[in-house]
């Protein structure tokens, strides 16, 4: 995939992801913000060779509730 591609896909797909992470933890937009960037999902799913772009946004947000031991 081309390099801007995969920039507009993030752009699209993070916050999806980030407002899952306000509503299931009733965090505001910056403290969720800080807490899904600072995950090691978040470095995976930057990095385009893991393919975890793919995934829907539910499906992500499962894997950082995972990590961060809400589920």
């Amino acid at each position: 995939m081309k390099r801007e591609s995969f920039r507009v896909i993030m752009i699209l797909l993070v916050p999806k992801i980030v407002h899952l992470v306000m509503e299931n933890e009733h965090l505001d937009e910056i403290k969720a913000c800080i807490s899904f960037y600072s995950s090691d999902l978040y470095a995976r799913l930057e990095k385009e060779e893991n393919d975890l772009w793919q995934m829907e946004p539910e499906e992500l947000y499962l894997l950082y509730a995972q990590e961060k031991g809400l589920i």
